[in-house]
């Protein structure tokens, strides 16, 4: 691959944002582990991992949400597998109600697991 720039020059690095190729001289690093052809795509590459962190922390509310909606149903629908029991002695509905309440509350530590991954992410990347 050639230096986008100087055409004749092999490149040595390629730009993190546009993926042209860059040789030594065309190369800046606005940070250690990332090489940019132009402050333009710096400037692009820091938005870009602003939007993933916002991403990541609105993720996490909503996982974390979820996960109280879950364990919430759960908690009904074993009330109702209870009440059930005691006043209609149905067997259908009363097994209905608990494996209501068994798949949200399995819903609900997935959502929860989901949502720590989701704020672990965040630390990494912020």
């Amino acid at each position: 691959m050639k230096c986008f720039k100087h055409l004749v020059t092999d490149a040595v690095a390629i730009c993190a944002y546009c993926g042209k190729g860059l040789c030594r001289e065309c190369a800046l690093s606005p940070s250690p582990p990332r090489i940019v052809c132009s402050t333009e795509c710096g400037e692009a590459l820091v938005r870009d991992a602003k939007a993933t962190q916002m991403l990541l922390q609105q993720s996490a509310r909503n996982a974390g949400a979820s996960a109280v909606y879950c364990y919430l149903g759960a908690g009904l629908s074993a009330g109702g597998a209870i009440i059930a029991w005691f006043i209609l002695p149905s067997p259908f509905l009363i097994l209905f109600a608990a494996g209501c309440a068994f798949v949200l509350l399995v819903s609900g530590i997935w959502y929860s697991r989901a949502a720590s991954g989701f704020r672990k992410s965040n630390k990494r990347a912020g």
